[in-house]
């Protein structure tokens, strides 16, 4: 596989705050890499950086053999880069359709095919689409962000904290998901708390203690790695 995206000697500041220090890796195309890390570790920060919506201290971010380090976030959206942010952050005023037609904005061309395979896709989106958004559960609510995202033809696919706050089934629902996605061929990089799931799911994952890269490794080693298991894991 090639490499899709290289982050090398990343720095993230917000005032005197050092979020994200000297942090580098490469995500393949079309494989499944996982940041994991406690809260406050710097995991979104990095995202935020690589999604445009943050400008790093330093280092850089190359996107498909570009560097796009200080490239603001709706050029990387229609470049086909495109994030799913903490939170869902889905516009509760508006409907299900609306949403979507907002994630669709800059493929006019295919904007309407591409929604109506999210209401395939998402069959729940399909029955809700003329309620507002924030009337959905939080499960439907976080699909509503992945079929947004999705309408917008990503080839790499940022994922923030995708189970935060939802119950375990809907959890299992949310990384059923995102393995369909992966193997449809986007590429996904997958930042979670929940550090067992992730890396479970993943092919290949850094671990990240205080904005700092601290181990990695194919996915599968790092959840029966003793130090991972001990500081990230804890026992089943």
């Amino acid at each position: 596989m090639s490499e899709i995206l290289s982050v090398d000697g990343l720095h993230v500041r917000y005032g005197h705050v050092h979020a994200v220090r000297d942090v580098s890796f490469v995500v393949q195309a079309g494989g499944l890499m996982t940041i994991v890390g406690a809260n406050g570790a710097g995991k979104t920060s990095i995202l935020n950086a690589i999604a445009g919506l943050v400008r790093p201290a330093g280092g850089s971010i190359t996107f498909k053999g570009v560097d796009v380090t200080r490239k603001p976030a709706h050029k990387m959206v229609a470049d086909g880069l495109v994030q799913v942010p903490e939170g869902r952050e889905v516009l509760e005023s508006l409907s299900v359709a609306e949403n979507l037609a907002l994630g669709a904005w800059h493929r006019q061309s295919s904007s309407k095919d591409n929604i109506e395979r999210m209401y395939e896709r998402f069959p729940v989106l399909a029955q809700r689409r003329g309620l507002q958004a924030g009337s959905l559960s939080g499960g439907e609510q976080q699909m509503l962000a992945i079929a947004r995202a999705l309408v917008a033809e990503p080839e790499l696919l940022l994922m923030d904290e995708p189970s935060m706050g939802l119950a375990p089934r809907i959890v299992d629902d949310v990384f059923e998901v995102i393995a369909s996605i992966q193997q449809s061929g986007t590429t996904v990089v997958l930042v979670e708390q929940n550090a067992r799931r992730a890396l479970a799911a993943a092919d290949y994952g850094y671990v990240l203690e205080i904005g700092e890269v601290v181990h990695e490794g194919p996915a599968g080693d790092l959840l029966v790695d003793e130090r991972v298991i001990e500081a990230y894991l804890g026992i089943e």
